[in-house]
């Protein structure tokens, strides 16, 4: 009798072990899976780069997939999770084990995994029928970083700013190639200046020292979603607002600009600005991208080309701003990557320009003896400056500028 007795206990335990193992290992793929979701929903949440907007939903959607596929979780079980402990903002239509910490620029998600039940056959022996299985993870994003670099000048070759005096502040001052300053040079207010190849010219005229033989600066608006050349063809933009054009004649004119997005499309074509008179471009909520083919058939350029540009040498005064808003907030005047255009922002004219100046492959001319002020992130090609002196002070503010996304993604939990 005692060693009937015995076999039975020694069959119960075994069996507990063998029900609380099976239940340690489904537990453990539960894990895997809050983890692996949460993972995914972070990385739908702002999947398109510089995305001016989270992805709510598809973040939500990527987290149930996940799940699906790595513990066969359901729409039902996620329908009647709760989550005591969820972060403030779960979206209407998601699940209350899917959660936010905010619902306008996230950058915390919690993923709760539905209670999965394991039966316990030999358990059930002793009246332990099953065991209720959970896991629970948490991601983190970093807030929006910014461009190390504000002034960014990325072509090869040697950059000549002759007589030219240029500060940048808010970041570095980065040239790719060699750079060459005369009688007045480069200063970088709260930044470095990095060179990949030489610097040439007064050490004085240069503040801080350059840091030569340095990596080749990246584009740091590589991934950013230009805008499709895509529209109503129109010829006149002080009055017909948003559109495409081609050449404009816009000297000597006050020209103010409806909010919106400006594509300047042709081989050539250009928005004139230039001349002795007072020619002003404003504008709130602008953006304005030049790229090839013409108006009616706007195309991207090929690798070289040049494309439509501007020309707002003399005394004209750029004062639009960027959108604060929608894809392209931040972004005031762009060109197609592979648009090589020079664009001629010189003389004695003044400016209140606000947003970014992305042109990677255009070149900023700026000749004269004026002094262009402006609040951009400023990311171009070639920058060429010739004068008694031609002045340029920029200053990068983030919050003027586009904003790059979040980055960073880990687990917290």
């Amino acid at each position: 009798m005692i060693v009937a007795v015995s076999a039975l206990m020694l069959f119960a335990s075994l069996a507990l072990v063998f029900d609380l193992g099976h239940a340690r290992d489904v537990r453990r793929q539960a894990q895997n899976a809050a983890d692996a979701s949460a993972l995914a929903a972070g990385n739908a949440l702002y999947l398109r780069a510089f995305a001016a907007n989270p992805r709510i939903t598809p973040a939500v959607n990527a987290a149930k997939s996940y799940a699906a596929s790595n513990f066969g979780t359901t729409a039902a079980q996620w329908a009647s999770c709760t989550d005591p402990g969820a972060l403030p903002y779960r979206p209407a239509g998601g699940s209350q084990c899917i959660s936010f910490d905010n619902g306008n620029k996230p950058l915390q998600i919690r993923v709760k995994i539905p209670i999965h039940q394991v039966d316990t056959p030999f358990g059930s022996m002793v009246g332990m029928d099953h065991i209720s299985v959970a896991a629970l993870a948490m991601i983190k994003l970093e807030p929006g970083q910014r461009s190390k670099c504000a002034l960014c000048i990325l072509g090869s070759g040697t950059h000549d700013l002759q007589n030219g005096d240029a500060t940048a502040a808010g970041g570095d001052i980065a040239f790719n190639g060699n750079v060459s300053v005369s009688n007045n040079g480069l200063v970088a207010t709260d930044g470095s200046i990095t060179v990949q190849g030489t610097a040439s010219g007064p050490l004085d005229n240069y503040t801080p020292d350059p840091v030569t033989g340095q990596p080749p600066a990246v584009d740091p608006m590589a991934d950013f979603v230009l805008p499709t050349p895509t529209g109503t063809v129109k010829t006149d933009p002080c009055t017909q607002g948003p559109g495409i054009y081609g050449s404009v004649d816009l000297r000597s004119k006050t020209c103010t600009l409806a909010a919106g997005l400006y594509i300047v499309a042709g081989t050539g074509a250009k928005w004139d600005l230039s001349g002795n008179s007072t020619t002003q471009l404003l504008g709130t909520g602008v953006t304005i991208f030049m790229t090839c083919g013409t108006p009616s058939a706007p195309v991207t350029c090929t690798a070289g080309q040049q494309g439509a540009t501007f020309d707002a040498s003399g005394n004209a005064i750029l004062g639009f701003s960027a959108p604060t808003t929608g894809p392209f907030a931040g972004l005031a005047l762009a060109m197609d990557r592979n648009n090589a255009a020079t664009f001629r922002l010189t003389g004695n004219g003044a400016s209140g320009m606000k947003g970014t100046i992305y042109m990677p492959k255009g070149t900023l001319q700026m000749n004269g003896n004026g002094c262009t002020t402006i609040d951009s992130l400023i990311v171009v090609g070639d920058l060429q400056m010739n004068g008694n002196p031609s002045c340029l002070n920029s200053s990068y503010v983030p919050g003027d500028n586009v904003e790059f996304p979040p980055a960073k993604l880990h687990l917290t939990m």
